[in-house]
C-alpha cells in the first residue's frame, strides 16, 4: 500500500522519455553558461599554461563544437530509432504490457538525456562565443561530454540487447514482483484467523466511485487518519488492480459518529483510479505480465514451451514467498488498537489462482509444461505453510483431471501420475508445518 499518493504521482511523472531527458538537457544548458562565464573571467589562466593540450584557436574551438553538436543530433536519432525497434519487437514477441517497463528503464532515459545535454551544451557555447574568444574550458568540457556519451551509447546497446532476451525480461519482472512482495510483507503484520470478525455487521453506507478506471493505489495512512478523526470504520472494497465502474461502491462506511460526508470525501482522495494498470502497488499486475508471456509462448502460433517453463519457474519463486509467510493482515487499527480500516491487498487463493489456472488451461496436452507445472507446485510445497497446502493441493487435483482427458499416451500419463504423487507427498509433509 502507498503511504503518499503525491509520492506515487511523482514517481510516475519521472517515467518515460520526457522528465529525465529534459532535466539532463537543461543541466547541459546551465553547464554551458557556467563554462563560458569561467572562460570569460579567465579564472583558470595559469592552469591553461600548465596544460598545453587545452590550448586551441578560436576557429579550432568552433570546429570542434560544431562537429560534436552535429554528431550528437545524429546519434540521438539513431538511439530513438533503435528504441522504437526494440519496442516493436518487445510488443510482438514478449508482450505489449511490458512496454511500460522499457520506457521506465533508466539507461534509455539517461542515454537520451546525456546526448541531448551534450548537443545543447555544444550548440549554446558555439552560439554565445564571440569571434575573438577562445573558450578553452568550454571546449574541454564538450570533449569530455562527447567521450562520455560515446561510452554510454555502447552501454546502451549492451543493455538493449539484454532487455530483448525474453528470459532476462521474465527474471527482471519477477525480481520487481518479489521486491514488491517483500516490501508489503515487511510493513504489514501477518493475517490472523479472527481479523475478519472486526468488520462491523451492519450494512453501512457505501461510497460510490465518481469515475471509472483501474485502482492503482490506496493510501492506507490517510484512510486511518480520517477514520480516527471522524470516529468510524472504513471497509475498502476497491483493491489495487480491480476495475471500478462509476457509481459502484469503492468503500463502505460503518458506525461513523462524525461527519460522514467529510469521511466519504477523504475516501475518494485516498483511492487513485487510472485508465491503465501499473506495477506500483498492484502485485497482481506483475503476475499477469509473466502469465501473459507464458500464454503467448504456449499459443499455437508460437508454441515455445521453454519460454513458458522459464516464466513458470520464476513465478513459482515469487509465489513461494507469500505461501511461506502468508498474506498480510487486512485490518488496520489505531494507536489504541481499535479497528478502523479494512483494506484487503492480497488474497492468497486469488493470487495463486491468477498464476496457475491460466497456465494449466493453456498447457493442457503439453506434457513437458504440465510436468514442470507439477514440479513447480512441489517446490512451492517445500516452503509453504501447512494452512496453505490445501490451495496447492486443489491445483494438483485440477491438473490431474485435465491430464486424464488431454494426455492419451500411456507412458506420458504414468509420468504425470508419478510427478503428481511426489508433489502430494511434499504437501503431506507441509501439512505438519505451522
Amino acid at each position: 500500500m502507498f503511504k503518499s499518493l503525491s509520492l506515487l504521482r511523482l514517481q510516475r511523472m519521472v517515467r518515460g522519455f520526457l522528465f529525465v531527458p529534459a532535466v539532463m538537457a537543461i543541466c547541459g544548458l546551465v553547464m554551458a553558461g557556467a563554462a563560458v562565464s569561467i572562460d570569460r573571467m579567465n579564472v583558470l589562466g595559469s592552469a591553461y599554461d600548465a596544460l598545453p593540450f587545452l590550448n586551441i584557436s578560436t576557429s579550432g574551438a568552433r570546429a570542434v563544437l560544431g562537429t560534436i553538436a552535429g554528431a550528437m543530433m545524429t546519434v540521438i536519432s539513431l538511439v530513438y530509432s533503435l528504441t522504437l525497434v526494440v519496442f516493436t519487437l518487445a510488443a510482438g514477441n514478449i508482450g505489449p504490457r511490458l512496454l511500460e517497463t522499457f520506457t521506465d528503464n533508466r539507461v534509455n532515459q539517461s542515454t537520451i538525456g546525456l546526448l541531448g545535454a551534450t548537443f545543447l551544451y555544444s550548440l549554446f557555447v558555439l552560439y554565445v562565443v564571440g569571434e575573438n574568444e577562445v573558450p578553452r574550458l568550454s571546449v574541454a568540457i564538450a570533449i569530455l561530454l562527447a567521450t562520455t556519451s560515446f561510452f554510454w551509447v555502447v552501454y546502451f546497446v549492451h543493455d538493449t540487447a539484454r532487455r530483448v532476451m525474453v528470459d532476462n525480461e521474465i527474471a527482471r519482472t519477477q525480481r520487481s514482483l518479489r521486491s514488491a512482495i517483500d516490501r508489503l510483507l515487511a510493513d504489514e503484520p501477518k493475517e490472523e484467523p479472527d481479523d475478519r470478525n472486526a468488520i462491523p455487521d451492519d450494512e453501512g453506507e457505501p461510497v460510490l466511485a465518481r469515475t471509472s478506471g483501474y485502482v492503482t493505489a490506496v493510501q492506507a495512512e490517510a484512510l486511518l487518519r480520517n477514520a480516527v478523526e471522524y470516529d468510524g470504520f472504513v471497509r475498502v472494497i476497491a483493491r489495487p488492480g480491480h476495475f471500478i465502474i462509476a457509481g459502484t461502491p469503492i468503500a463502505v462506511l460503518h458506525r461513523v459518529d462524525g461527519n460522514r460526508e467529510a469521511l466519504a470525501e477523504a475516501v475518494h482522495r485516498s483511492v487513485l483510479l487510472a485508465d491503465a494498470r501499473s506495477a506500483d502497488g498492484d502485485i497482481l499486475f506483475n503476475v499477469h505480465l509473466n502469465v501473459e508471456i507464458a500464454l503467448r509462448a504456449l499459443s499455437p502460433g508460437i508454441n515455445d514451451s521453454y519460454t513458458a517453463i522459464s516464466a513458470l519457474d520464476q513465478l513459482s519463486a515469487s509465489l513461494a514467498i507469500i505461501l511461506q509467510r502468508g498474506a498480510p493482515s487486512s485490518l488496520i487499527c489505531d494507536k489504541e488498537d481499535k479497528p478502523r480500516v479494512w483494506l484487503e491487498l492480497i488474497e492468497l487463493k486469488e493470487i495463486v489462482g491468477t498464476a496457475l489456472h491460466p497456465m494449466r488451461r493453456a498447457a493442457s496436452g503439453n506434457v513437458m509444461v504440465v510436468l514442470r507445472l507439477i514440479q513447480a507446485i512441489g517446490r512451492m510445497g517445500l516452503v509453504c505453510r501447512g494452512d496453505h497446502a490445501a490451495i496447492l493441493r486443489t491445483h494438483l487435483r485440477l491438473i490431474a483431471t485435465d491430464a486424464n482427458i488431454a494426455v492419451r499416451n500411456r507412458d506420458d500419463r504414468a509420468e504425470v501420475a508419478h510427478e503428481l504423487y511426489k508433489a502430494h507427498r511434499i504437501l503431506k509433509d507441509a501439512d505438519r508445518r505451522s
